[in-house]
C-alpha cells in the first residue's frame, strides 16, 4: 500500500494522515520509516496512533480533518493498492457532478479480491452466483460507499455526522445511508477497480458472532431495513425448527427446504444450483441466529437509533508527527 501511495499525486496539494492502532505487527515502524523517507514530497504528513477499533479511528480523522480545514478527505485502507491517478480521476468526478449541480457527498472505488485470496465459501459464492448485471455507465450512484477507498466532501459530512462506533465491518453502509436519507449522492466509480489484498479465512466468521451480528442488528434498526432482516432470520431459525421437529412432521422442513433450493438454483449456475444452498445452510442458520439474538438485544436496550460518538470530548490519541 505505501508503495502504491507514494505514486499518488499530487502530492504537493496533498496532506497524509496515518493512524494506527498501537499496532504490534511492525506496522507502525514501517510507516515511520516511510514517512521520514517521502516527508518533503508532501504538503503535509501527520502521524497518530490512537486506540479503538476501525471506526473510531475513521472518526478520528474526520475530526483531525475538521480542525485543519481541509475540503476533501479520502480514506484508504492499509490492503488497498490505488493507482496513481486515483485521488485526482475521483476528485475530478466530484467536481463534474458539483458543477451539475448535483449534491454529491462521496465517490468510492470499485475495488476486487483476487480469487485466491477467498475462503472456502466465498470461492463457491465467486464461482456459481450468478453476477450481478453492471449498469451500462461506468460511474453509478448507490445507496451507501466505500470507506476503503473513497473522497469524501468535508464540507457536507458535517451534517451527516461521524460514523458509528456500535456498527463495525458495515459502518460505511450505516454513514452512507443516513447521508443519502439527508438528500445528498454517493457516486461509485468503476472506470478503474482497485486491488483489494485482505485474505479471507473461514475463521473470520468468528468476527460475526462476536461483533459483527451486533452490527448488522443496530444497521437494520436504525435504517428501517427490518423488513429483509427479520425475512431472512425468519427462514433460516425456522429451517432450523422445523428440522428439530422432522420426527414427528417432516411436512414444515421439507416445504422450507425446497423453498431455499427454488431460491438458490434461480441465482446460480452450474453446480451451484445443486451445492451451494446446503454449502451455505449451516453459516446461514448460525448467522441468522446470531442476528436474531442481535435484534431482541437492541430492542430491549432501546437506544438503537442513535449514533456512538466517542471523540468528540476525549483526544486520547497521541500526534507523533506533524509536518
Amino acid at each position: 500500500m505505501l508503495k502504491s501511495l507514494s505514486n499518488v499525486g499530487p502530492q504537493n496539494h496533498i496532506i497524509l494522515l496515518f493512524i494506527d492502532n498501537y499496532s504490534k505487527d511492525g506496522a507502525h515502524e514501517l510507516c515511520k520509516s516511510w514517512v521520514e523517507e517521502h516527508k518533503d514530497r508532501y504538503k503535509g504528513i501527520i502521524h497518530v496512533r490512537a486506540r479503538g477499533n476501525p471506526v473510531r479511528l475513521r472518526n478520528v480523522a474526520f475530526k483531525i480533518g475538521y480542525e485543519i480545514g481541509v475540503k476533501y478527505l479520502s480514506f484508504i485502507e492499509s490492503d488497498v493498492i490505488v493507482d496513481e491517478n486515483f485521488i485526482i480521476r475521483e476528485y475530478e468526478l466530484l467536481e463534474e457532478y458539483h458543477k451539475k449541480g448535483r449534491n454529491v457527498i462521496s465517490v468510492s472505488a470499485v475495488r476486487y479480491s483476487p480469487y485466491e485470496n477467498l475462503d472456502f465459501i466465498e470461492r463457491c459464492v465467486t464461482k456459481w452466483l450468478k453476477k450481478r448485471r453492471m449498469k451500462d455507465v461506468e460511474v453509478f450512484e448507490g445507496e451507501a460507499f466505500n470507506s476503503g477507498n473513497c473522497i469524501i466532501d468535508l464540507t457536507k459530512a458535517f451534517d451527516v455526522g461521524y460514523f458509528d462506533e456500535d456498527i463495525v465491518f458495515i459502518e460505511d453502509l450505516d454513514w452512507g445511508r443516513r447521508a443519502v436519507k439527508k438528500g445528498f449522492i454517493c457516486l461509485f466509480d468503476g472506470r478503474v477497480q482497485l486491488l483489494h489484498m485482505k485474505k479471507y479465512s473461514v475463521r473470520d466468521l468468528r468476527k460475526y458472532f462476536f461483533r459483527g451480528a451486533l452490527s448488522e442488528a443496530k444497521l437494520f434498526l436504525k435504517n428501517g431495513l427490518m423488513t429483509a432482516a427479520l425475512r431472512r432470520v425468519g427462514y433460516w431459525c425456522g429451517l432450523l425448527l422445523s428440522a428439530f421437529i422432522i420426527g414427528f412432521t417432516p411436512i414444515p422442513f421439507l416445504i422450507l427446504l425446497g423453498i431455499g433450493y427454488g431460491a438458490y438454483a434461480w441465482r446460480t449456475i452450474g453446480l451451484g444450483r445443486l451445492l451451494l444452498y446446503p454449502i451455505l445452510m449451516p453459516v446461514n442458520v448460525a448467522k441468522s441466529v446470531a442476528l436474531g439474538l442481535a435484534i431482541l438485544y437492541w430492542l430491549f436496550r432501546g437506544d438503537y437509533s442513535t449514533e456512538k460518538v466517542t471523540v468528540l470530548d476525549s483526544e486520547d490519541w497521541e500526534i507523533e508527527y506533524i509536518k
